[in-house]
């Protein structure tokens, strides 16, 4: 008769040994995955930010074709008192609308509309209409040119992106009217202040003025740079979206500055004023590298567009635009 094996001392389950070996191979796993799944994620929302560009670029394209033109992208308005109306909110007007309705083609880039003017070269027909109170303004929608599908942009107030005051300092509106709509980048960075859902960092407008001289040589003393800026000897104007650059990055409570920005420092300790600072950084990130005089810029002839890319900040290495690689 054969005889039963005893099972009574057969192991059902894992040694300590066994499960601690099992968990130090699945962390070892993890941390080679996620560093590979956040630069796939980053990658990704690179690749929707240059298709956001390329949407813009072909309607950009379709406003200068329309109104022989790009639009400007001035810092200020031209009211008798100037008031900040910067080359971010500029291109939200020309491309879907100061109130998202559509561009109308009497305006004259006004924070406050149309207003009333004389005429000029580049505006023969003064309007007479008050933005944004005029009835036949606001209900003659068909008048209006949508060159952006509002499906294809992220569009939000300067309210949504920035409090009013943060850690006690001025107001952070910087004289924005805070009811202005800016294009927002694809990083969802920032926490929208009034629906509390993630919204990107506004996209930077600057118009290339091809009649002015050129670009400051990257050995040009930053004195010089903001002198002959001054009196419009470049082609790019790095003022054209300063102050909405200084406004500082919206998730933080303490003071703190763009490397773009005027003055200040990173977190890192690194200066950003003086012979480091705005406005030669901004035009050492837009020289041409294939000049090699460095003194002329890139799309010398058109515009430039700047996102603050996945950090949010403007200036640093990971910003989108639409020109490199």
């Amino acid at each position: 008769m054969k005889r039963v094996s005893n099972n009574r001392h057969s192991r059902h389950g894992f040694t300590i040994i066994e499960l601690l070996t099992v968990m130090s191979i699945i962390i070892i796993l993890i941390g080679l995955l996620v560093p590979s799944l956040n630069r796939v994620r980053r990658y990704s929302m690179d690749v929707k930010q240059k298709a956001q560009f390329h949407s813009i670029a072909v309607a950009l394209d379709l406003f200068n074709a329309e109104f022989d033109g790009y639009p400007n992208s001035d810092a200020m308005d031209d009211q008798t008192t100037p008031q900040n109306y910067c080359g971010a909110m500029k291109l939200t007007e020309a491309l879907v609308g100061q109130d998202l309705k559509g561009f109308n083609p009497l305006s004259r880039f006004r924070r406050t509309g149309f207003g009333t003017a004389t005429p000029t070269p580049d505006m023969p027909y003064p309007p007479t209409l008050n933005y944004p109170d005029a009835t036949t303004y606001n209900d003659n929608i068909k008048s209006r040119k949508m060159s952006l599908q509002l499906e294809n942009v992220n569009a939000y107030q300067i309210r949504d992106i920035y409090d009013a005051t943060a850690g006690g300092s001025p107001a952070l509106y910087s004289g924005f009217d805070p009811n202005t709509y800016v294009l927002c980048d694809s990083y969802n960075r920032v926490t929208n202040k009034t629906t509390g859902k993630k919204i990107g960092m506004p996209i930077l407008y600057y118009k290339a003025d091809p009649a002015r001289l050129g670009h400051p040589a990257p050995t040009d003393a930053v004195a010089d740079m903001r002198t002959r800026n001054a009196l419009g000897q470049y082609i790019y104007n790095y003022l054209d979206n300063q102050v909405l650059i200084d406004m500082a990055m919206p998730w933080l409570s303490v003071a703190y500055v763009h490397p773009l920005a005027s003055a200040g420092g990173t977190p890192e300790g690194v200066s950003i004023a003086g012979a480091t600072g705005c406005p030669k950084k901004f035009y050492d990130v837009t020289r041409d590298p294939k000049v090699t005089t460095g003194d002329r810029p890139v799309r010398a002839d058109s515009y430039i567009l700047m996102s603050a890319g996945f950090d949010g900040e403007y200036g640093t290495k990971d910003d989108i635009t639409n020109f490199g690689d």
